[in-house]
């Protein structure tokens, strides 16, 4: 897979969803079958926010060649997506959130598949 691909991918879905969560919290909860406090709302727009920072620096990347910025934002988003990864599951295992939450997870989880195969194709290694 291509950097700028999954890159672009990556960023659309992540800026997407931070926009949910921070203009509309609840309504986002309610879609994985919860309901929330004041402080849920809160740590629900702060997980947008962070989304948000993540899926900026991803967009503003895609179209680098320099290795030194692939390498970073290869770093920042393996690492988040894998653990988001657990993070879902553990989510959908303890009954945290309803049966939407296994879509999350998959979308996760290719995403953080995309990031590893582009590492490891010529696409991720010498082309935009």
């Amino acid at each position: 897979m291509k950097f700028k691909t999954i890159t672009t991918v990556s960023a659309i879905l992540t800026i997407l969803n931070a926009i949910s969560f921070l203009f509309f919290p609840e309504y986002s909860l309610s879609l994985l079958g919860r309901t929330t406090n004041l402080v849920g709302i809160m740590n629900t727009r702060i997980a947008g926010a962070c989304a948000l920072g993540l899926g900026i620096w991803t967009w503003s990347a895609r179209n680098t060649k320099l290795q030194e910025v692939r390498r970073t934002v290869y770093i920042g988003n393996i690492t988040t997506f894998g653990i988001l990864i657990f993070v879902d599951l553990n989510g959908i295992l303890e009954s945290a959130i309803n049966e939407i939450g296994w879509l999350i997870f998959f979308i996760d989880f290719l995403i953080f598949g995309g990031f590893i195969t582009s590492i490891f194709t010529c696409g991720g290694r010498n082309q935009q």
